[in-house]
């Protein structure tokens, strides 16, 4: 299990309930090591770390939870921990770690046949019957759902919780958790930061917009954005579905998290996280990148205020330079063999011989 929050390798959260018991951060890592392979193809760096960590931490899902009955049916359950937002703690079946979990395991399986024919299997004590039961656990992931409301449940029996109104709050009492006692916050329906919304923005494919609408619609209103993580996470997903200005005002608030102050504490350090998730608004909301191992495509949604967005990204040993317009995308090869992709939907390659393309959207 890696620590949430630590100094020298050993946990260092003050309030475990809130830091030690976010076991999605086991996944969170294996997530990143499959960003990390997928973009660069780096096989020495899978073969000899990647892999057994995503193993790894594939095994505590195993250990942590187990099968059980729900509502008639066999399931794999992830119960008493914390997701995301900080202001709902040992929660069962939270919805984004159990989405990760299930990545992570499914990343143990495809790994495992990959390297079947090596001694790295051997090496790490792996077995068939271990493998066979972590697909298992990841097919029958619970994942709960509200299907009258058509949104993702935050955990198992979210939509019990009576909503907090947070309009009828005076502003001086945000933060909450500096105002309120956490077991006020942990009985309602009152979100610190993303949590639901983060899946997706890091799944967003298999995605309906109808969906990814039912699900921003209801959780933005019972969000407090107190973490500094958050509005650049709504900005992404407002950008997919179209909700262009409030994209541009989360991205905005987000930037000037530091610049203005905005949380109060910028003395005790910058929010270098807040800084990676803002770099996140700008290539994932409104460039509109969406990578996986299969495609990489770009879905532009450039707020009506800028003229032109550009960026340069390193993609499988190729260097690409992006200028995006409110009407067209300009993308040049600026070194590496070349590569493939697309803009909404339109395909286009980019060679040596052909180093620059441009796409109408």
């Amino acid at each position: 299990m890696y620590a949430w929050r630590t100094i020298n390798g050993y946990e260092a959260s003050s309030y475990w309930l809130a830091g030690m018991a976010q076991f999605h951060i086991n996944a969170d890592i294996a997530f990143a090591i499959e960003q990390y392979y997928t973009i660069t193809n780096d096989e020495d760096f899978l073969k000899n770390y990647g892999f057994e960590i995503i193993l790894e931490t594939a095994r505590f899902w195993m250990q942590y939870g187990n099968f059980a009955e729900v509502d008639g049916e066999r399931h794999f359950v992830i119960n008493r921990v914390t997701g995301p937002d900080e202001y709902s703690a040992l929660v069962d079946n939270n919805y984004y770690t159990n989405v990760l979990a299930q990545f992570n395991l499914r990343l143990a399986v495809k790994y495992a046949d990959k390297f079947s024919d090596t001694d790295i299997p051997v090496q790490l004590n792996v077995t068939g019957e271990e493998i066979e039961e972590m697909q298992e656990a990841a097919d029958l992931m619970y994942l709960p759902y509200d299907k009258e409301k058509n949104v993702k449940l935050q955990f198992q029996n979210f939509e019990q919780l009576p909503k907090m109104d947070i309009a009828s709050i005076d502003q001086s009492m945000f933060p909450l958790l500096l105002h309120y006692h956490p077991l006020m916050l942990y009985r309602s329906q009152v979100n610190k930061q993303a949590d639901t919304i983060m899946v997706d923005y890091m799944f967003p494919l298999g995605n309906t917009k109808e969906q990814l609408k039912a699900d921003y619609d209801f959780y933005e209103p019972i969000t407090t954005h107190d973490s500094s993580l958050s509005k650049a996470i709504y900005a992404i997903v407002a950008a997919r579905i179209d909700r262009d200005q409030q994209a541009y005002d989360f991205f905005a608030q987000a930037v000037k998290t530091d610049l203005v102050d905005l949380h109060h504490n910028t003395k005790n350090g910058i929010h270098a996280g807040s800084l990676g998730a803002a770099w996140s608004g700008i290539v994932y909301g409104f460039a509109g990148i969406v990578n996986n191992a299969d495609h990489f495509s770009l879905e532009p949604h450039l707020p009506d205020v800028w003229n032109c967005l550009k960026f340069r990204l390193q993609l499988h040993h190729n260097e690409l330079l992006f200028t995006i317009y409110q009407d067209q995308v300009e993308v040049e090869l600026m070194s590496g063999k070349g590569m493939a992709l697309s803009v909404y939907n339109k395909k286009i390659k980019v060679t040596p011989e052909d180093p620059k393309k441009v796409a109408q959207y």
